[in-house]
């Protein structure tokens, strides 16, 4: 079944979709131009990556347009979103050991069900307090993730990997840290608001505040605003995290960088809190 038709059956087995569509044409159109919206691509970007001309993908985009998309153009489609999918959440941080390497292969190979049972087994086999398995829990759930973004399991590997982020001092934990907050930042970005999304916003920033009590870095402090910000958590914890950077670095510094950088757009209208001044 070409890919576009097996997504609009998905979709129609839906209980409660997100939206409603007239027709699997009006479906398609809106799915191409979210790809493209996602991964900031020009419809020129896309027309060469499809190896179609642009007024195709002006036709694809169209949902007035009676013209139906190719099943190989739709499977094309697919390959395309999976290669973006890829390049955007993950990194080959080197040096990269061989297992992750085989994960990247065999994610890459479109062999998904194979590199949920290597990284399964691997996590079997790694002691707790190896430095990589932060790293390896994180692929263990973009593994499952690539293969369906609502994977429990998927959700499951990801909580693991932010838990077990502060334990490990070896030269590479910075960068794997960054990597992972990385990757579940932009995944906490695309979930509709409700309970799943405050979940993931409060593992994000209980790891960033564990990173912070390790390495006393403010940076982490501003991740964990961030986090509050976007999810949006509770207002008294965007406070609280406000008053700390305060007292680290200068209300003065702390206020200018709120009142410039649309992250902590949450903060700009809102009076400061007594904790932020005690």
């Amino acid at each position: 079944m070409p890919y576009l038709q097996e997504q609009w059956n998905s979709h129609g087995r839906q209980l409660s979709p997100q939206r409603r569509y007239s027709s699997q044409r009006e479906f398609e159109a809106d799915w191409i131009g979210a790809l493209r919206r996602r991964y900031s691509l020009s419809q020129e970007a896309l027309a060469v990556l499809a190896n179609v001309s642009v007024t195709t993908v002006q036709n694809w985009e169209n949902p007035q347009s009676r013209k139906s998309i190719a099943a190989h153009n739709q499977d094309r489609l697919r390959d395309i979103e999976r290669d973006l999918w890829i390049k955007s959440h993950v990194t080959l941080l080197e040096p990269c050991p061989p297992f992750l390497r085989a994960l990247y292969d065999l994610l890459s190979a479109n062999k998904d069900s194979s590199a949920q049972g290597l990284a399964a087994y691997l996590i079997a086999s790694m002691p707790e307090h190896d430095p990589e398995r932060p790293r390896l829990l994180h692929w263990a759930g973009l593994a499952h993730s690539i293969a369906d973004p609502a994977s429990q399991q998927a959700r499951e590997y990801q909580n693991a990997a932010l838990r077990a982020l502060g334990g490990s001092r070896a030269a590479l934990a910075a960068a794997i840290e960054n990597e992972i907050l990385g990757s579940q930042f932009e995944d906490l970005l695309t979930l509709p608001p409700g309970p799943e999304r405050q979940e993931k916003g409060r593992h994000l920033l209980d790891a960033c505040e564990r990173l912070y009590q390790r390495d006393h870095q403010a940076a982490y402090k501003w991740n964990a605003l961030e986090v509050a910000c976007r999810t949006p958590l509770s207002a008294a914890t965007q406070y609280d995290l406000q008053g700390e950077l305060q007292q680290l670095l200068g209300e003065t510094a702390v206020r200018r960088k709120i009142q410039s950088d649309d992250a902590y757009e949450a903060l700009r209208a809102a009076p400061v809190a007594s904790s932020a001044l005690n």
